[in-house]
């Protein structure tokens, strides 16, 4: 599994994403970026404001969090603890 946070700067969300992964001790390669061309395109859709993102990939799927959603995180979470994979 390997995670990747598209950090907008100045985005509370994407501060709050940080905050969590940290706090989890997740790790996580981290991308500053305010292209939104970018962003739209790990989103697989076409954004309308920057927004930072975290990309999950794993073995047999690519999944993305737009911004600081809690039940998404926390299901990530509990993958992580349940499964043990490895990140990096």
């Amino acid at each position: 599994m390997k995670i990747e946070l598209y950090l907008v700067p100045e985005d509370i969300h994407g501060k709050a994403l940080k905050l969590f992964l940290n706090n989890n001790n997740i790790k996580f390669n981290e991308i500053t970026t305010e292209d939104l061309e970018l962003l739209s395109s790990i989103a697989q859709t076409q954004l309308k404001e920057k927004i930072s993102l975290l990309r999950i990939k794993r073995s047999h799927s690519i999944n993305v969090i737009e911004g600081f959603d809690e039940i998404a995180l926390n299901q990530l979470l509990d993958h992580i603890k349940k499964y043990n994979p490895k990140i990096g």
